[in-house]
């Protein structure tokens, strides 16, 4: 998925780390932290460089098939399970593998597969605050709230500079029928420090959600079809779409653009009918 088009900055970045040579090690953090600012070319390009100087790096390995699982392209995932599972087989106690192949399961609705390879995960490395997340997901998932939950903040503990995940916790919030206290975790979370782009996006994502449940919560209470209700609905459902309109592109997999925009359409189609004399 590289492209021979890349951003100046990266650019820069990329050959002053070509001229002082580099280690393995040094490209692979250079493409975590490309990855976190959502440039998937850089962070590819990167993490190709560092698997070129040790090509059985699990750490680089790892990087380079969440790159290609994040760009959200389906044709890419088998790629992306192939090089979990090397990154695996070269690193037995590196918790990478097992987390990025779990997440796929996870997407494919193998929910015990998926768990077992992130409890596996976890094992490996228990405060990794990206494998608590991931775990947290899948309970959250199945009903587990109370466990999820406990995930999510442990994950927060690990990594406080990563606000966004501040996002799980507001759909836990969600789950108990709590939309103002996930709209509270939604504004907790952008008024901390975040991990690139990418944590905005995650923010913006999880913010899009909370907007449209409110809309959709107002629409089926019983005076949901009063004009002030309408209006509340509306602004709700408005803001959600600005949020939606920017949330275009390579870097959120695991949630189709496109049938987001379904369901946006679906509230809007509701709210014009109850308009409607």
């Amino acid at each position: 998925m590289a492209s021979a088009r890349i951003a100046a900055p990266v650019l820069a970045a990329l050959l002053a780390a070509a001229g002082c040579g580099g280690s393995a090690a040094t490209w692979t953090e250079r493409g975590d932290t490309l990855l976190r600012d959502n440039d998937l070319v850089g962070a590819e390009l990167a993490y190709n460089r560092a698997i070129a100087l040790q090509p059985h790096s699990a750490e680089a390995l790892y990087g380079k098939g969440w790159v290609l699982y994040a760009s959200g392209f389906d044709r890419l995932k088998p790629v992306a399970r192939q090089l979990f599972q090397r990154s695996i087989e070269y690193q037995p106690e590196y918790f990478g593998g097992y987390r990025g192949r779990g997440v796929l399961l996870l997407e494919e609705g193998q929910v015990m597969a998926a768990e077992k390879l992130l409890r596996t995960a976890f094992e490996k490395d228990p405060d990794q605050s990206s494998v608590l997340a991931s775990l947290g997901q899948l309970y959250l998932q199945g009903g587990r709230i109370d466990e999820a939950e406990q995930l999510f903040e442990r994950a927060m503990q690990s990594a406080p500079a990563r606000g966004e995940l501040r996002r799980y916790l507001a759909e836990v919030a969600m789950a108990r029928g709590d939309v103002a206290g996930a709209r509270a975790q939604i504004e907790k979370g952008r008024a901390s420090k975040v991990s690139g782009k990418r944590g905005l996006m995650i923010l913006d994502e999880g913010e899009e959600r909370v907007l449209l449940e409110t809309a959709r919560l107002l629409l089926e209470d019983p005076g949901g079809g009063k004009p002030g209700s309408l209006d509340e609905a509306q602004r709700a459902l408005d803001a959600a779409r600005a949020l939606l309109g920017r949330a275009g592109g390579a870097g959120m997999s695991g949630s189709s653009i496109e049938q987001r925009r379904r369901y946006h359409e679906l509230l809007a189609q509701r709210i014009r009918e109850r308009r409607t004399p």
